[in-house]
């Protein structure tokens, strides 16, 4: 067992962390085992027999937490667009032209595509919003992101209507 756990061991590049006994009659029954590249700042070993006859084991590791990079996201304001005036827009541009019969489909989609795009840039431009990725928590399962969603829901319904 010792050689199984030893081998174990260095496959992780752990080491044991202090080397005094653990128990009243000499043993080490209790290990601190950390990363070789994190080792703790303290680990006190209480001298065994106060209480039972183990002993009490207090050490405090270091703990990096990386703060999360944010996340870009490129949107636009669909809501704030003018019907009547996309409406406008859309039959004066060249999707609403007559079209030629000597035109491939090629040539139809490359209009398609940047026309739209066109009428979006003028409509809705496109901005960067920007958001903290938050950590999850592992008590954040399907039913909380679901409940929080039905709240998120409410709360916008709410602000818009100003009513239930």
């Amino acid at each position: 067992m010792t050689r199984c756990l030893s081998s174990l061991l260095l496959s992780f590049d752990m080491v044991q962390q202090g080397n005094s006994p653990t128990h009243q009659r000499g043993n080490t029954l209790d290990l601190v085992m950390t990363f070789a590249d994190r080792p703790p700042t303290t680990v006190i070993v209480q001298p065994p027999g106060a209480i039972i006859d183990y002993s009490l084991i207090i050490s405090q590791l270091p703990v990096k937490i990386d703060s999360p990079s944010p996340i870009e996201w490129i949107v636009r304001g669909w809501r704030r667009v003018d019907r009547d005036q996309l409406r406008e827009v859309l039959q004066s541009s060249q999707l609403c032209a007559a079209v030629r019969p000597d035109v491939d489909v090629d040539q139809l989609f490359h209009t398609y595509s940047t026309s739209l795009h066109d009428i979006a840039d003028q409509l809705a431009p496109s901005h960067v919003i920007r958001r903290r990725a938050g950590r999850p928590m592992p008590w954040f399962d399907a039913e909380c992101r679901a409940q929080r969603h039905h709240c998120r829901h409410e709360e916008r319904h709410y602000r818009r209507t100003c009513r239930k």
